[in-house]
């Protein structure tokens, strides 16, 4: 169970319930409590000392927080479901929602609930009887440089060099790898640094992807004589994703392929590294939906419409709206709240990399390492040291917009192993594997319905109907994919709601 601290001012004082201290996650190097700039690292913290609750958190407010202020009480918490009063209906941030069924992320502090708010970026939170005060600076989003294409990557190069340096393992670990940039990038550097892994491991993913993942990982081991492993995925997407879901605070669609890898890795090491961060910032997944949907901060409506409509779900998730729903989550609620977030970065260097970092990367990639893994392990994020990340968001757009500056930093760095391919490189397979994958995935949902959650048959928003009649017509197939995780949270979120679920 996660920790969590209830306080409740009273004729008699405060009463206080729960931890009165938690510490999570891992600061690097400095007290997370103490005044002054956030440490390096992934961490939150709070402590209640009788008199004064003090919360703080890490510079990027990477690590999830939680808070739930009413008139005379304050309720804490890295699991926001843990604030939801237990039989109590909760009240859904329809702005928020409308956004998040088309992106399948949350922006800046929302969440699913209305009184639920997620803790800022480097924030300090105190509370008193009188109320809480928060404190968070602005967000730190630079200019484009001075510099050269040449000293983009060398900066890169070599201050990842010493953001690892300063993350040396203390012990023997297993490093989670992939057939990606970011692990790879990290697993050379260690190498380099004489900090060997005695085990790469590798998580294999839901259909349509290829499992080219573990082979190039496999591939890269074996050059450097390292053994590998692939840990096998959830038998049941389903249930993987009935299961990670509300283990991470209803926050995010993805994270429930990882649940068999962050389960090895708790079982067989107390420390591993997350490339969490360089994705965004060093060599953006998203690079041909930006260079299709330039930044125009003077048509910034324009820019949301096409955002939302390239989004997860896409135009599709019109199929799962019924009359109330359609109003409440509609594209033009979701618009404007989505301008509101996009112009926090009109001045960054590359703005559209700086709102995929501090909103996808913030509120859904993070969540996977930091709720589903294990609480005590030491979970190091080379790519999130400050004076990388400093470096990285002041990148001039047209060195970022080709999409191969990671490429150029590896190359530069480790020439011997540039011609090893990546996996995104490989395509995604569809046909009968797939089909027979979405249509094991409907049928676990409509059995679940019919022995465990009858409930959700008699959904108001009928979202199971909705989800069978989109099941017709032409490109039946990759909307049904594209639909059926959507749909499963609406129903658990429904049930949240209506306070029938813990």
């Amino acid at each position: 169970m996660k920790p969590r601290i209830r306080l409740v001012a009273t004729p008699d004082g405060v009463r206080a319930e729960g931890d009165k201290e938690a510490r999570l996650g891992h600061a690097l190097g400095g007290d997370p409590l103490a005044e002054g700039a956030p440490p390096e690292g992934v961490f939150a913290a709070w402590k209640w000392d009788g008199e004064r609750l003090l919360v703080r958190n890490d510079r990027y407010g990477m690590h999830p927080l939680y808070y739930r202020a009413d008139a005379d009480s304050l309720t804490l918490s890295p699991d926001p479901l843990a604030l939801l009063l237990s039989g109590e209906s909760a009240e859904l941030d329809d702005d928020a929602l409308a956004v998040f069924i088309r992106l399948g992320f949350f922006l800046a502090e929302d969440t699913a609930f209305t009184a639920i708010r997620a803790l800022p970026p480097a924030a300090t939170l105190t509370w008193t009887p009188d109320g809480p005060l928060i404190r968070s600076p602005a967000l730190p989003v630079p200019g484009p440089a001075a510099l050269t294409q040449a000293d983009a990557v060398d900066g890169f190069v070599e201050l990842f060099r010493a953001a690892v340096a300063r993350r040396l393992p203390a012990e023997p670990y297993v490093l989670p790898l992939s057939g990606g940039r970011d692990s790879r990038h990290i697993l050379l550097e260690l190498c380099r640094q004489g900090a060997t892994p005695r085990l790469c491991v590798s998580g294999a993913k839901f259909p349509p992807d290829p499992g080219a993942d573990a082979r190039v990982a496999a591939h890269l081991a074996e050059r450097l004589g390292l053994p590998h492993r692939t840990v096998a995925r959830p038998r049941s997407q389903f249930r993987a994703e009935r299961t990670a879901n509300p283990a991470q605070g209803m926050g995010t669609l993805d994270g429930a392929w990882t649940l068999s890898l962050l389960a090895f890795l708790c079982r067989h090491s107390g420390l591993w590294y997350d490339g969490i961060g360089g994705g965004e910032l060093a060599q953006n997944p998203s690079i041909t939906l930006i260079r299709k949907n330039p930044y125009d901060v003077t048509d910034l409506p324009g820019l949301a419409d096409r955002l939302l409509a390239a989004g997860r779900t896409g135009a599709h998730v019109e199929h799962l709206l019924g009359p109330r729903t359609r109003g409440l989550w509609s594209r033009e609620r979701a618009r404007v709240r989505l301008v509101r977030e996009l112009s926090r970065h009109a001045d960054a260097a590359f703005p559209l990399g700086s709102f995929f970092f501090w909103n996808r990367t913030r509120r859904s990639i993070s969540l996977a390492p930091f709720t589903l893994g294990d609480d005590h392990a030491v979970i190091h994020t080379p790519y999130l040291d400050h004076a990388l990340v400093d470096h990285l968001a002041s990148v001039p757009h047209r060195f970022l917009i080709d999409g191969t500056f990671h490429d150029q930093a590896l190359h530069r760095a480790f020439p011997e192993h540039a011609g090893l391919g990546f996996a995104s490189a490989v395509p995604q397979r569809h046909g009968l594997v797939l089909v027979g994958h979405r249509l094991a995935y409907l049928t676990r949902l409509l059995g679940h319905t019919l022995h465990s959650e009858r409930d959700w048959w008699r959904s108001h928003d009928r979202i199971l109907q909705r989800l069978l009649a989109a099941g017709r017509g032409p490109g039946a197939p990759q909307r049904v994919s594209r639909l059926q995780p959507l749909a499963l949270y609406l129903l658990q979120l429904e049930s949240l709601a209506a306070g029938r679920a813990a």
